[in-house]
């Protein structure tokens, strides 16, 4: 099973990764009409303040590569095919 689930990411942690900063956008984005509670607004808000932006990019950037450097640490190239030597 657990193959069948990596396949479905071709056994690359950034791609997945990819997917997960997509789902999660679309999650945002999908709920920021929905929520119409003033608490979860405010706290909603409080979580994405401008200042705190950079630090999400920062931690997004360290991530993705942490899941790059993976793959290239297992001798692949980009497409996930093992590189020449």
């Amino acid at each position: 099973m657990w193959d069948k689930i990596k396949a479905w990411f071709k056994h690359s942690v950034t791609i997945l990764w990819a997917r997960i900063v997509a789902l999660a956008g679309l999650l945002l984005a999908t709920l920021q009409g929905l929520i119409a509670n003033p608490d979860i607004n405010n706290a909603v808000q409080q979580a994405l303040q401008p200042k705190f932006i950079p630090y999400y990019v920062i931690a997004i950037g360290l991530i993705t590569e942490l899941c790059r450097r993976r793959t290239v640490s297992n001798g692949t190239d980009a497409n996930n095919r093992v590189a020449a030597n």
